[in-house]
């Protein structure tokens, strides 16, 4: 009687609806355990500082003796 129920079982297990539906049954079963640990990532805001002040160009101011060098090179 053991070996009817054993012969029988694998039968039953190597037919090719019961391979497919079983393949069927792990691909949704993996699919839902994906969407139910699945984790959105948040979108991480990067936030631009704002660029850095360009030093000031200072312009230095002219003493007499040089306007009076440009005004001489002028003439």
């Amino acid at each position: 009687m053991d070996m009817d129920f054993i012969t029988l079982a694998l039968g039953v297990l190597k037919t090719p609806q019961v391979i497919f539906i079983t393949v069927l049954m792990i691909f949704f079963v993996s699919l839902a355990n994906y969407v139910v640990k699945y984790k959105k990532r948040k979108k991480l805001i990067v936030k631009k500082s704002p660029p850095a002040p360009k030093p000031e160009k200072k312009e230095e101011p002219k003493n007499e003796e040089g306007a009076e060098d440009e005004e001489a090179e002028e003439a």
